[in-house]
């Protein structure tokens, strides 16, 4: 494996950690749970679907950030070998963190 191809995993890698900070803060500046009662599901057909603590919305980022380092640890012990999985695991980790902040974005609008 080259450099250059190390550089651009390496900056995947850190993109997908900076946009699980931004949810982060999103979530802690924009919605700003505290003790209140937020919708933390929701579906368009039916609406709210689920309610709970405030602090119950940074599940969010954590299952993201948790989701991001089991596949950087794969990533790494997959590393030796130039495969397909490589790259799976890195797209994988980047689509997710944008699902979930499309999601935490639309949390925004519902609370």
């Amino acid at each position: 494996m080259n450099f250059s191809k190390i550089n651009k995993f390496l900056f995947l890698w850190a993109l997908c950690f900076v946009i699980n900070i931004i949810t982060l803060l999103f979530i802690y500046y924009k919605i700003g749970p505290g003790g209140k009662t937020l919708a933390l599901k929701y579906n368009v057909l039916e609406g709210v679907e689920n309610y709970g603590k405030g602090s119950q919305i940074y599940y969010i980022p954590l299952t993201a950030f948790f989701i991001t380092a089991i596949n950087f640890v794969l990533y790494n012990y997959l590393k030796k070998n130039e495969n397909f999985l490589l790259f799976l695991t890195i797209f994988a980790s980047l689509f997710i963190q944008i699902v979930l902040l499309a999601a935490a974005i639309s949390l925004k609008a519902v609370n």
